[in-house]
């Protein structure tokens, strides 16, 4: 498994604020060390992901909504799953 992907997973299954921390350090280290996975991500995607997902949840912002909003901006072609 990949950084990126890992950094994913990790951020999805945080449970404490430390952990959630420590994912997006790690997706951090992943954006400098492997520039080039990162190269389909804008704030524009992010931004508009991110969004979408609070509009479908009328909760309180979740790790999962963060997680699905970043992998959608690194990887915005219709065809992720």
């Amino acid at each position: 498994m990949d950084a990126l992907s890992a950094g994913l997973r990790d951020l999805a299954t945080a449970q404490t604020n430390e952990q959630l921390v420590d994912a997006l350090w790690d997706l951090r280290d992943s954006a400098y060390d492997n520039p080039t996975a990162w190269n389909d991500f804008t704030a524009e995607v992010f931004l508009q992901s991110l969004a979408a997902e609070l509009e479908q949840d009328s909760g309180p912002l979740t790790t999962s909504a963060i997680v699905l909003a970043l992998a959608k901006a690194i990887d915005p072609r219709p065809t992720r799953g």
